[in-house]
C-alpha cells in the first residue's frame, strides 16, 4: 500500500498540501504503467462478479486505489510497488 500525505490546520480542517497532488499524479503513472483500474471497494466487487471470466477486462490484478474521505492511498502487488518507488525515488 502506499500513502499520501495529509496536512491539518491547527483547528482540525484539512490544509494545503501534495497529498491530493501526489496522489494524482501517481494514479496517472499506475493508469499509464498498469491499465485503469477502479476504487480497491468497486475492484472488489468486480472480482466477486467476474471470477466466472477467465479474462474479465474490468479486472485489474495490480492495483486499485482508495481516495474516500481524504484517505489517499494506492494498494499495489510487491512488484507494482517497487517500481513505483524505484521511478520517483530516481526522480528526486
Amino acid at each position: 500500500m502506499i500513502e499520501f500525505s495529509k496536512r491539518y490546520l491547527p483547528d482540525g480542517r484539512m490544509g494545503p498540501g501534495t497529498g491530493a497532488l501526489d496522489f494524482d499524479r501517481s494514479r496517472r503513472w499506475f493508469n499509464e504503467t498498469y491499465g485503469w483500474s477502479q476504487e480497491a471497494d468497486l475492484q472488489t466487487k468486480i472480482d466477486k462478479d467476474a471470477r466466472h471470466l477467465l479474462q474479465a477486462p474490468e479486472a485489474n490484478t495490480h492495483w486499485a486505489y482508495h481516495a474516500e474521505y481524504r484517505n489517499f492511498r494506492i494498494y499495489a502487488n510487491e512488484p507494482e510497488v517497487a517500481w513505483f518507488q524505484l521511478k520517483f525515488t530516481n526522480e528526486s
